[in-house]
C-alpha cells in the first residue's frame, strides 16, 4: 500500500508542466479558511516532489490530501481528484496515524539539526567566532570515481590539486545517493574520504542543513548524523537497541518506537579515522532487528553491512588511510572530497573575510607562495590562513609573511599567546602552550581526540584550568559542556598534531627526552648517546610503521620544527633552539634514502619545511 506522499506524487505526476503550474498558482493564490496560507517563494521554480513536501509540511497528511482534491477538482481535473481521494480511502488507518506521527517527529527533527548547524565557528562554540553557513559555505570538489584511487597515499604529502580525468567525474554533495543514467543499482552505501581539514565535516554539516530547510533530498524521511568522535564515550556501556541509541542522541525521536521499511533514514557517520570501535565485521553477530540490545560495535556494523535496517542509507566520512576499515563489498560509491579549486579558494577569501581590500592582500601573498598556494586547496588551511593573515595585515606585521604549513600553525599559537598577553589571563602563555601541547601529544599517542578530566589530570590541568584555556585559545581548544560530563577537544585534529610536535620537539631539546620512544624504551636507552639525528630517525619510522597514519601529519610538523626559522618563530614563547645542524643534514639524507626506497619505490617522507 503507497503512503501518502507517495500518492500525491503519482498524482502530480500525471500533470503535464502547464497544469503543474497552475496547480501551485491555485496553492499560493486561494486563501483557503481553517488552512495555514502558501506563499509565492515557498513554490517558485520548485519541482513535483519539492511541491508534495510543501503540501505535506504546511498541512500534514490529511489536509494535503485535502487541499490537493480540491485544488484538483477547481482545475476541472475531476478524474484525478476522485482518484487520489480513493487512494487515499485505502490507505490503513493506523498507517495514516504512523505517517502524521512521523511528520510531526520529522518536522522536530529538523528544528534540531537546523539549530545545531546553521552555524559554523570560526573557532570555537565558547568564544570563537559564529557565521552562518550558508553565507560562508564554498562548494568544494567532490569527485565519484573508482575504489582506493587516493587511499594508496599517505597523508604526509599535502595533496596537489588534480583536474578531473576523464575517469571522475564531479558530484555535488546533496546528489551523493542519486545513480547516474548508467547505473542500475541503487545506491545504499557512500564513503567519502579526504585528506585532513579538506572538507568533510563541513560537507556533511551542509548536506544535513539543507535537509533540515526543506531545499535538498526531501524524499529522506529521517537523517541522523552520529560522529564517530561523539559515539566513542558509548564503547563500552552496557547493550542497548538502535532505537534506544537513536533516543539518546536524538531525544525528539522517544516516541517513535521502530522506524520500520516505510521510512527513508539515512545515518550519517562522520570521521572513521577517529572511531574507537574495532569494526569486527567479520566476528560481529548478524543483527536484524532495531530493537534487540548489542553491543554498540555490533549495531554499528550490522548497519553497514545492510543486515539491520537494510532500507536505511549510509554516509561514511574518512581520511584515507582508515577508508579500508570498511569492506569494499560494503560500499556502492566511493566519492572523494579534493579541497578548493583556483576559484574556490578566492571565493572562500571574499566569503569569510567580508572586506575586499583584505581579501585581495591576503590572496596575493597567498599566490606569491607556491606552497601557500597548493595548500589552500585545503578549506582548514585557508581558514587557519585568514586568521593568522588578518591580524598580521592589522597590526601592519608583513615583514615575515608565513609560507609554510609549519610556520602557519606556529603563528596561529602565537595569535593565542598574544591574545592572552593582551587580555591579562593569570597564566603564562609558555605554561600553556606546553601544557596543551602535552595533552596532545598523549592523547594522539592512545588515538583519542577527545578528553575528560583524567586525561586533563595527567598533563597536570584540572576542569577549571581547561575551562580558561577554552574560553582565550578559542581557535585551538574547545570545551562541550552540553554532555553528561565536560568534554574538551581540540579545534581540528591537524591542530593537535601541530602541537603534538611542539611537544616531542621541545622535550627532546630541553631535556633529551625522546617521547617518541615510548616509556619503557627510553628507560632501556637512557645511558646511550643521542642526537637530533637519532630523534628524528624514531619518528619517521614510527609514521612508516603506523597503519592508519596517525602520525604522518605529526611527523610533517616535527620536520618544519628542526628548522631554525621556524625555532626562532616559537622562541617567544617556547626555548625550541636544536643543536646540530649536521644531524638536520643526516635527517634530510635519511629521507631521501627512504624516498627513493631499496628498489626505487618511493615512500612518503616529509622534508623539513
Amino acid at each position: 500500500m503507497a503512503r501518502v506522499p507517495e500518492l500525491l506524487l503519482e498524482t502530480l505526476e500525471e500533470l503535464v508542466d502547464n497544469e503543474l503550474r497552475t496547480f501551485q498558482w491555485f496553492l499560493y493564490s486561494d486563501v483557503n479558511d481553517g488552512f495555514p496560507h502558501i506563499p509565492k517563494s515557498k513554490l517558485d521554480g520548485v519541482d513535483r516532489l519539492g511541491t508534495v513536501d510543501v503540501l505535506v509540511r504546511t498541512y500534514g497528511y490529511d489536509d494535503a490530501v485535502t487541499v490537493t482534491v480540491d485544488k484538483l477538482t477547481r482545475m476541472r481535473l475531476k478524474l484525478w481528484a476522485e482518484t487520489l481521494q480513493k487512494k487515499y480511502e485505502e490507505v490503513p488507518s493506523n498507517q495514516k496515524g504512523k505517517e502524521t506521527n512521523h511528520h510531526a517527529i520529522r518536522d522536530k527533527l529538523k528544528s534540531t539539526l537546523r539549530e545545531k548547524y546553521q552555524n559554523i565557528y570560526l573557532g570555537n562554540a565558547v568564544e570563537g567566532e559564529t557565521v552562518y553557513l550558508n553565507k560562508i559555505y564554498t562548494e568544494l570538489h567532490l569527485i565519484e570515481g573508482a575504489w582506493g584511487g587516493f587511499s594508496e597515499e599517505r597523508e604526509v604529502r599535502l595533496q596537489r590539486f588534480n583536474h578531473v580525468t576523464t575517469e571522475e567525474t564531479s558530484i555535488k554533495s546533496s546528489n551523493i545517493f542519486k545513480p547516474n543514467s548508467n547505473q542500475e543499482k541503487r545506491i545504499r552505501t557512500v564513503l567519502t574520504q579526504g585528506i585532513p581539514g579538506v572538507g568533510k565535516t563541513v560537507c556533511v554539516q551542509k548536506f544535513t542543513l539543507s535537509w533540515a530547510e526543506g531545499e535538498e533530498n526531501q524524499d529522506i524521511t529521517f537523517i541522523f548524523p552520529l560522529p564517530f568522535r561523539e559515539l566513542n564515550p558509548n564503547i563500552g556501556e552496557s547493550d542497548y537497541s538502535m532505537m534506544q541509541l537513536l533516543h539518546q542522541f536524538f531525544p525528539d525521536m522517544k516516541t517513535l518506537e521502530t522506524l520500520g521499511k516505510e521510512c527513508k533514514v539515512l545515518f550519517i557517520f562522520d570521521g572513521l579515522d577517529e572511531t574507537l570501535l574495532p569494526l569486527s565485521f567479520k566476528h560481529n553477530k548478524v543483527l536484524r532487528d532495531e530493537t534487540e540490545p548489542a553491543s554498540l560495535d555490533v549495531l554499528i556494523t550490522n548497519l553497514i553491512t545492510g543486515d539491520l535496517l537494510g532500507n536505511a542509507l549510509i554516509w561514511i566520512t574518512s581520511r584515507p588511510v582508515a577508508a579500508s576499515r570498511i569492506p569494499r563489498k560494503h560500499i556502492d560509491q566511493w566519492t572523494e572530497v579534493r579541497g578548493f579549486t583556483d576559484e574556490q579558494r578566492e571565493e572562500y577569501f571574499k566569503r569569510s573575510l567580508r572586506d575586499d581590500n583584505l581579501a585581495i592582500r591576503i590572496i596575493k601573498h597567498v599566490k606569491s607562495s607556491r606552497s601557500l598556494y597548493t595548500m589552500c586547496q585545503i578549506p582548514v588551511f585557508c581558514w587557519i590562513t585568514v586568521t593568522v593573515m588578518k591580524k598580521m595585515l592589522r597590526d601592519d606585521l608583513t615583514g615575515g609573511m608565513p609560507n609554510t604549513l609549519t610556520e602557519m600553525y606556529a603563528y596561529l599559537l602565537l595569535c593565542q599567546t598574544d591574545r592572552m598577553i593582551e587580555g591579562h589571563y593569570p597564566m603564562e602563555s609558555a605554561n600553556v602552550a606546553l601544557k596543551l601541547a602535552e595533552l596532545a601529544y598523549r592523547q594522539l599517542e592512545k588515538g583519542q581526540l577527545i578528553f575528560y578530566e583524567a586525561d586533563l589530570k595527567e598533563c597536570g590541568m584540572d576542569v577549571k584550568e581547561a575551562t580558561i584555556y577554552s574560553g582565550v585559545c578559542t581557535e585551538v581548544f574547545v570545551m562541550d559542556g552540553r554532555r553528561r560530563q565536560e568534554v574538551f577537544s581540540f579545534v581540528h585534529l591537524t591542530i593537535q598534531e601541530f602541537l603534538a610536535a611542539v611537544y616531542a620537539h621541545h622535550s627532546y631539546v630541553q631535556r633529551r627526552d625522546n617521547v617518541v620512544l615510548g616509556y619503557l624504551k627510553r628507560m632501556s636507552t637512557r645511558w646511550l648517546p643521542k642526537s637530533v639525528f637519532k630523534f628524528h630517525k624514531t619518528a619517521i619510522e614510527k609514521a612508516l610503521q603506523s597503519k592508519d597514519g596517525r602520525w604522518d601529519l605529526f611527523l610533517r610538523f616535527l620536520m618544519g620544527l628542526s628548522l631554525k626559522s621556524n625555532q626562532e618563530l616559537l622562541g617567544k614563547i617556547l626555548d625550541m633552539k636544536a643543536e646540530g645542524e649536521e644531524d638536520v643534514a643526516r635527517t634530510v639524507e635519511f629521507i631521501k634514502n627512504k624516498i627513493r626506497g631499496p628498489r626505487g619505490q618511493a615512500e612518503p617522507v616529509p622534508l623539513p619545511q
